[in-house]
């Protein structure tokens, strides 16, 4: 339905606040956010300085599942630009927030939680950034700008793998294979062992996400989405230690392995060179401390 509001001097405006694409992108989205909105469109719709309020993220990408934000970009007059700078999280005083800060980088913009646990991310722009914006993915809320200049169109991103990041991630991999023997198991550090065997997945789940470029655009809760049934069952699949010497060597010699072999796999494919000598060194501490497992690297 579309609801008309009343701004200071008698005018009124109509939204299209909870019609058509609006109601769709918040559909996903726990009980509470669509009142959330509905205070910030009261607030905003009535503040002349405001020219349009939009959703984006993953609400502007028609992405957003339950775990999404309410995210939002608020386009303000040229000429109002400093003001809401100025004002910093003030602007949103009427929410109350329990979290409140700015997005670095990102001058006037907030990142927002309710006392209710609702998260927001407002995101300030002025009318003259519209047309190059790089937040090209958006449903509008309400639009009164007096020339509505269009939002660029989203261009797909047709860029494969970043073959120098896949090499990184593997040289990073090899200088940590030589420190976990003596760091971990030369200390008998177990805590800092469950730690390390983390990282090595994370290096894993990195290298999977970079070979599956390009990917649609997707924030970074969407951990899961972004990898391949396959690749998903085999980060399920490698073993979570406790804090003991044989659980923390147990899963670190079966995931470097892993790594050594997919993850080699990826890097080359993508035409990327894997650090051979260097996992060898690494793998020359592990035999020095009298660990199993296979030295081909």
């Amino acid at each position: 339905m579309s609801r008309s509001r009343e701004r200071s001097g008698g005018d009124r405006i109509e939204t299209t606040f909870l019609s058509g694409a609006v109601a769709g992108a918040l559909a996903p989205l726990p009980d509470g956010y669509a009142d959330l909105l509905d205070r910030v469109v009261e607030v905003l719709a009535a503040d002349s300085r405001v020219a349009s309020l939009w959703l984006g993220g993953s609400l502007g990408r028609g992405v957003a599942d339950t775990g999404s934000d309410l995210d939002l970009i608020v386009t303000v007059h040229d000429e109002h630009r400093d003001d809401f700078e100025a004002a910093g999280g003030s602007t949103w005083a009427f929410l109350d927030p329990a979290i409140s800060y700015e997005i670095p980088g990102v001058p006037g913009s907030f990142v927002l939680m309710t006392g209710e646990g609702l998260r927001v991310d407002a995101v300030l722009e002025s009318v003259s950034q519209v047309a190059e914006t790089p937040y090209r993915h958006r449903v509008v809320v309400f639009d009164r700008r007096a020339e509505r200049l269009a939002v660029p169109a989203a261009e797909d991103d047709e860029r494969g793998p970043d073959v120098a990041r896949l090499e990184g991630i593997g040289r990073e991999f090899a200088r940590q294979l030589a420190i976990f023997p003596d760091a971990v198991v030369g200390r008998e550090d177990w805590l800092l062992g469950q730690e390390a065997v983390h990282n090595y997945r994370l290096f894993l789940y990195e290298l999977y996400v970079e070979s599956n470029q390009p990917l649609p655009p997707m924030g970074v809760k969407q951990w899961s989405a972004k990898l391949t049934a396959a690749q998903r069952d085999r980060l399920a699949a490698l073993r979570v230690p406790t804090a003991d010497e044989e659980s923390v060597i147990d899963a670190m010699r079966q995931v470097q392995q892993v790594i050594r072999s997919e993850g080699r796999a990826l890097v080359e494919s993508a035409g990327g060179t894997w650090p051979g000598a260097a996992v060898q060194a690494g793998l020359a501490r592990w035999a020095a401390r009298g660990l199993e497992g296979s030295l081909e690297g």
